[in-house]
C-alpha cells in the first residue's frame, strides 16, 4: 500500500500496528522483517504503520523497501512533525481512529517474541473495552557496568496473565481499544519529557476502565552501551522525577506532598550513601547518587515548565 493519505471507515474488526520512529533506519528495517514473520491470523485485519518523526524522512526508504515484503498486510507511510513521542502517537491514533480500529503501540528499537501479536489480541478479544500491555526485556549490547552487573536497573515489573494493574505501565508495548483510540489523545506537555504514557493511563485508570495484562506478549528491548553509563541513568532517574512531579501535579497531588516526597529520597540517599562507603559496596553507592537525582528532580519538576529529554539519546543500532 502506498503513502498514506487518507483513510475510510471498513467493516470488521481492524488493528493498527503502529511502529513511531525517529533516526532510527536500522533498527527500524529489523523491526519490520520481525513483523512481517508475524502470526496475524486472529485478526480480520492488521495494518502496520510507520509514522516517521524525522523531519528528514530517514524511515522512507525503510518503508519502501520492505512494503514489497508484506503480502498479506496492509503497510502505510505517515510523516509527523513537529517533532516529539507525542506529536507521533497521537498521529497514529488519528490514524487509527479514521479506520475504527485498535492500535497497538510497539517501539522501533524492541523485538517481537513469535507469539507477540497473538498475545495481545487474544486478550484484547477477551476483554475489549481494556487497554492491554506486555512485556518489556531488555537485551544489552555491551556488557553490563560494575555498578550494576544483575541488570536489575532496566528490569521492569511483571504481572500475572490477564491481571488488572493497579498502576500505569509505559507504552512501548500497549494494545489501546476503539474506545481509547476515539475519545482520548495523549498531552502534548509531555511532548519532549516522557511521562506521556504515565499521565494517559492514570486518567483513563482514574474513569474506572481496565489495564490488563498479557504475559505472552513478549518483546525485548534493545540496550545500546550508550544507555549503559551511570550519567545516563542518573539522567533518567532526574528527567523521570521531573515529569512525574507534573503528571501528579495535573492530577490533584499538592505542592506540600511533592515535597515531602523529595525529601524522603533526599533522606535515603543521606542515608544510603555513608554506608555504601563504609562497606564499600558499590551498588549501593550508586544506588544513593540516583536517589539524589531523584529527589532533585522531583524538587525541579515544582518549578520548569518544559524541557526536552530525548536531544542526547536517539540512538540507533550499531552498524556492525
Amino acid at each position: 500500500m502506498g503513502e498514506f493519505e487518507e483513510s475510510v471507515e471498513t467493516e470488521g474488526p481492524i488493528c493498527v500496528i503502529a511502529v513511531c520512529t525517529y533516526k532510527r533506519p536500522l533498527l527500524l528495517r529489523s523491526l519490520m522483517n520481525q513483523l512481517n514473520s508475524q502470526d496475524f491470523t486472529t485478526c480480520e485485519e492488521v495494518r502496520v504503520l510507520i509514522v516517521d518523526n524525522d523531519i528528514d524522512q530517514s524511515a522512507k526508504a525503510v518503508f519502501n523497501d520492505c512494503s514489497p515484503d508484506f503480502a498479506n498486510v496492509a503497510i502505510d507511510y505517515l510523516p509527523a512533525q513537529p517533532q516529539g513521542l507525542v506529536i507521533a502517537r497521537n498521529a497514529a491514533l488519528d490514524y487509527a481512529s479514521a479506520l475504527n480500529a485498535s492500535i497497538v503501540f510497539i517501539d522501533d528499537d524492541e523485538s517481537p517474541t513469535q507469539d507477540w501479536f497473538a498475545g495481545l489480541w487474544d486478550m484484547h478479544l477477551g476483554y475489549p473495552e481494556d487497554v492491554i500491555a506486555g512485556p518489556v526485556v531488555p537485551q544489552f549490547e555491551a556488557q553490563l557496568p560494575s555498578w550494576c552487573t544483575d541488570g536489575s536497573y532496566w528490569e521492569r515489573p511483571t504481572f500475572e496473565d490477564a491481571s488488572l494493574l493497579s498502576k500505569p505501565t509505559g507504552d512501548g508495548n500497549i494494545l489501546y481499544p476503539r474506545a481509547l483510540v476515539h475519545d482520548w489523545r495523549y498531552s502534548p506537555k509531555y511532548n519532549t519529557s516522557g511521562a506521556q504514557d504515565t499521565h494517559l493511563l492514570r486518567r483513563w485508570m482514574a474513569t474506572g476502565r481496565g489495564l490488563r495484562w498479557s504475559s505472552r506478549a513478549v518483546v525485548t528491548e534493545v540496550v545500546p552501551a550508550g544507555r549503559l553509563t551511570f550519567r545516563y541513568a542518573q539522567e533518567r532517574a532526574y528527567f523521570s522525577s521531573l515529569a512525574y512531579v507534573w503528571v501528579d501535579r495535573e492530577l490533584g497531588s499538592t505542592a506540600a506532598w511533592t515535597l515531602l516526597r523529595a525529601a524522603r529520597r533526599f533522606t535515603l540517599g543521606l542515608v544510603g550513601y555513608p554506608i555504601s562507603l563504609l562497606r564499600r559496596d558499590t551498588s549501593g553507592y550508586h544506588r544513593a547518587l540516583l536517589q539524589f537525582s531523584s529527589a532533585r528532580g522531583t524538587f525541579d519538576g515544582l518549578k520548569l515548565t518544559s524541557f526536552d529529554r530525548y536531544t542526547n539519546y536517539q540512538i540507533d543500532a550499531s552498524a556492525s
